[in-house]
């Protein structure tokens, strides 16, 4: 599921923040730098999913021309509207949807909390309680700004995920996996690369850096076998120590990315699989392709249904 960084910014003389995942309604993005309406920016505030998805609330956008305020909600109630153009509640016009949030906190995700100055009649959105110094609702925290709860749920600006590229290496009947394309030298389905892998193109994708809720996958390396192998469950081998051998004759070779254990919004399952005439573990978030994920049970081409990672 895709996701655009939301740009902040701030505007001296009117006292206004202002969100968008459009910079070119300002014109820059680099923290410090003066764009389009007086606007300066502060650098990136969090994201928001850029579809609707199940689970996911749309953040709607307005403006109160009179005492320059841009307030963002997903509470439509507040206003009374989301026509883009007409003016609600409080004399607020409506300016469409900011994009998409999850009203629960999920796997990855921080909350966007939101403030109130009645000072200088200003909104303030981040995922930073420490610069308000307060996460209570009610609460007036640093400048004067008073905390009305939490927006939503999303990704911080610095999500990032990264694609976990496959291969084949038919001579010794092993699937490896991933996100450095360099250690093959192809990601293109179909072209063969190094030590003999052939590329099967994307296989998954894996969180490039560590947020609550997700966990790292370990990769390991048994040479007899010619069989790499991943799990979540660092017990299963007993090492997590890159060279370290651990159970079963496996060799830590690091941690491939982070997953979640649970489910969250756009996710897919990750279905492993072993055979054991051949002595490989294979990876796969189309169940198709074996036919069963009921742990256990043996589907296509010889291979049984071990586990899933999310």
């Amino acid at each position: 599921m895709s996701v655009s960084v939301v740009h902040r910014y701030w505007h001296e003389h009117h006292h206004d923040h202002f969100y968008t995942t459009n910079a070119g309604e300002i014109g820059v993005t680099q923290t410090g730098q003066s764009g389009n309406h007086g606007y300066k920016s502060e650098g990136e505030a969090f994201t928001v999913f850029n579809h609707p998805h199940q689970g996911l609330v749309p953040v709607y956008r307005y403006w109160k021309d009179d005492t320059h305020d841009h307030f963002y909600t997903t509470n439509a109630g507040e206003i009374g509207t989301t026509h883009t153009g007409h003016k609600g509640n409080h004399g607020y016009a409506c300016e469409g949807v900011l994009g998409y949030v999850s009203p629960v906190e999920f796997p990855g995700s921080v909350a966007i909390y939101r403030y109130w100055n009645g000072g200088n009649n200003d909104h303030f959105y981040t995922v930073k309680h420490d610069e308000i110094g307060t996460t209570h609702t009610g609460q007036t925290g640093n400048h004067g700004y008073k905390c009305e709860g939490v927006l939503g749920y999303a990704y911080p600006a610095q999500h990032h995920v990264k694609p976990v590229y496959r291969y084949w290496l038919a001579g010794n009947s092993d699937h490896f996996y991933t996100h450095d394309e360099h250690e093959i030298g192809v990601h293109q389905k179909g072209q063969a690369g190094k030590h003999g892998y052939v590329s099967e193109g994307v296989g998954f994708h894996v969180f490039a850096h560590h947020h609550h809720g997700l966990v790292p996958v370990y990769r390991y390396w048994k040479a007899d076998f010619h069989d790499h192998f991943y799990t979540t469950n660092a017990s299963e081998i007993g090492t997590t120590h890159k060279g370290q051998a651990g159970n079963h004759g496996y060799v830590c070779e690091g941690e491939l990315g982070y997953v979640s254990p649970t489910h969250f919004h756009g996710s897919l399952p990750v279905y492993r699989y072993w055979k054991d005439d051949t002595h490989d573990h294979f990876y796969t978030t189309d169940a198709n392709e074996i036919g069963t994920t009921h742990t256990g049970q043996k589907g296509n081409h010889g291979y049984t249904c071990e586990v899933f990672l999310e």
